[in-house]
């Protein structure tokens, strides 16, 4: 049985150039896992509440608004495939304050034999930085950091740092999102752990054994390398584990090989 793949083109409205993202997300998806689909490949925070408009109905984070104003559909609830087919269009809005509205077009369903995953793959130039105002901030934001005559580009290129807003690059065939979907996820759940966030939960009594300095060298990577390190050392261990089975296996022929030789001795020797 085959899974679906939903290929979506993602643009914030009112910018040009504009800025866009190519997302691959499976259609079983929920809006929930769509919305942080969004927020990695675009590189937003969830720092904000959000809601998607599709035909008739609002979807979102039911909860969410202390106001009782909006009525929302539980976003947890609906499947991305249960309410869009290819060629549709839909809206989804970030912030409320700066209001960053997103076109969302389905272009293309594909069927795959494995399941497939949240992928970015193409896109073009920088998110613009959370808080700057909307639309018309964030022009402000451009045109003071581009003209060292503004009258707030030290302060804008100051609180902006290390903003390209050009800049947009990806591993080719485009990076697997799940990982920091899942580090958003828990922090809008209120954890904060970096193992957690991770999916990394140490144990700190079963590394009592440990060397300090070992273990403060692994705490001190960061969570993705943590788990490369994890994984490399399960399949070390895995290698070894193969290794002392052959071994064992040679040994218990060799030893079988030994008693049968040892009866055959014997039974030449009573003849």
């Amino acid at each position: 049985m085959g899974h679906t793949l939903y290929e979506l083109d993602v643009r914030l409205r009112e910018i040009e150039p504009p800025i866009w993202r190519t997302i691959e997300i499976p259609g079983a998806s929920s809006l929930e896992d769509v919305h942080y689909a969004i927020q990695v490949a675009m590189g937003w925070t969830n720092s904000h509440v959000h809601q998607f408009k599709i035909a008739d109905k609002v979807f979102g984070m039911v909860g969410a608004d202390d106001t009782g104003d909006l009525e929302l559909e539980d976003e947890r609830q609906y499947r991305l495939q249960d309410l869009v087919e290819a060629g549709s269009s839909f809206l989804y809005e970030y912030d409320f304050g700066d209001c960053w509205e997103h076109d969302v077009t389905v272009k293309k369903l594909s069927t795959v034999a494995k399941p497939p995953r949240p992928r970015c793959i193409a896109g073009a130039r920088a998110c613009p930085p959370e808080d700057c105002g909307g639309y018309g901030g964030y022009q402000n934001v451009l045109e003071a950091i581009a003209d060292p005559n503004h009258d707030e580009h030290e302060d804008m290129v100051r609180w902006a740092g290390d903003f390209r807003p050009e800049h947009f690059a990806i591993a080719k065939p485009g990076p697997d999102l799940r990982n920091e979907m899942a580090k958003l996820k828990a922090f809008a759940a209120g954890d904060d752990d970096d193992e957690v966030e991770a999916g990394l939960e140490i144990d700190q009594d079963e590394m009592l054994d440990l060397p300090k300095p070992l273990v403060q060298a692994v705490l001190a990577l960061d969570p993705m390398q943590r788990a490369a390190l994890a994984a490399l050392v399960a399949g070390s261990l895995a290698t070894e584990l193969t290794e002392q089975r052959s071994v064992v296996g040679q040994l218990a022929t060799e030893r079988q090989q030994q008693r049968k030789s040892a009866r055959n001795g014997r039974k030449r020797a009573r003849s």
